[in-house]
């Protein structure tokens, strides 16, 4: 038994010394930033989203749903130069884009060893003001984040507006996209049948008027108290539209009031108006108009 402890103590000395060197080589990056970043721009030039996942970026759905529609895309990418200092590597590329050549700067990270860009340097965004649609992908107004590339943008809901732009995104760039937005006449109709759906619920019997609906009833002047006021709506207010703010005007609203008289006996009085109106702010989403009543 004594003439094979060594050979055991030495098959465990030699063990872990694989273990050991396995995970050194583990965590040693397979592959060079430069070869990491030269498959990131040719994932995007094929338009590959799978292949720009595989790089490890993480990719949003939208964005990965707007880049399988894009009008143009990078090609002819080159590595330019490269520095690494510890677990980061800076990596300037060049590419061809919407016939001009354009250099961008990489930043890549060791994760899982490997070399993986971050996000801040290989996707670029846009802020839009109104919400766009890139194809079929709805994208928000706020900053957006896309994959480099060539986007043609329309202004949402395309139902509602009618406006485009044509957009180049590069790696590691923010731009404001203005966006010239024209109603279409879908958007008044559509406002109007919301501005009234609003001003049912502002008409509902109450025992005061409501805020925010335009509605102002002198009744002080006949009622000491007031218990309900109902209210028949003669005609709605007409919408009128921009593209930032609505006004309607033209209503005609009959209240009429319950309450006590000055002398204590129960009252009631309908009090007519012929002007009635309100405005406010208008906003879009993805697919819908919003109407908000100062």
């Amino acid at each position: 038994m004594r003439r094979r402890v060594p050979w055991i103590l030495g098959g465990s000395i030699v063990t872990v010394a694989l273990i050991a060197a396995a995970i050194v080589w583990f965590l040693i990056p397979r592959g060079s930033p430069e070869d990491q970043a030269l498959a990131y721009l040719r994932a995007l030039a094929d338009g590959d989203v799978a292949a720009v996942a595989a790089t490890g970026l993480d990719v949003p759905e939208t964005t990965a749903s707007a880049f399988a529609d894009a009008g143009d895309r990078l090609s002819d990418g080159a590595v330019e130069s490269s520095t690494t200092d510890g677990s980061t590597a800076t990596v300037v590329v060049s590419f061809e884009l919407a016939g001009a050549r354009h250099e961008s700067t990489l930043t890549l990270s060791q994760r899982d060893g490997r070399w993986v860009p971050n996000a801040a340097s290989a996707l670029g965004s846009a802020q839009f003001t109104v919400p766009i649609t890139i194809v079929d992908t709805a994208m928000p107004p706020d900053r957006a984040s896309l994959l480099p590339a060539v986007y043609d943008v329309n202004a949402a809901p395309v139902e509602f507006l009618d406006g485009s732009a044509t957009i180049e995104v590069l790696p590691g760039r923010t731009q404001e996209v203005e966006i010239d937005a024209i109603l279409r006449p879908e958007a008044a109709d559509a406002a109007q049948a919301q501005l009234d759906d609003y001003l049912e619920t502002c008409t509902k019997p109450a025992a005061a008027a409501p805020s925010s609906c335009g509605i102002a009833i002198p009744w002080a002047a006949d009622f000491s108290a007031v218990s309900e006021i109902r209210y028949r709506i003669e005609q709605a207010p007409v919408v009128s539209l921009t593209a930032s703010a609505f006004q309607a005007d033209g209503g005609v609203l009959v209240a009429t009031v319950t309450g006590t008289a000055f002398d204590g006996s129960a009252k009631t009085l309908s009090y007519r108006s012929t002007d009635w109106s309100v405005r406010g702010d208008v906003t879009f989403t993805a697919d819908d108009i919003v109407l908000s009543v100062w």
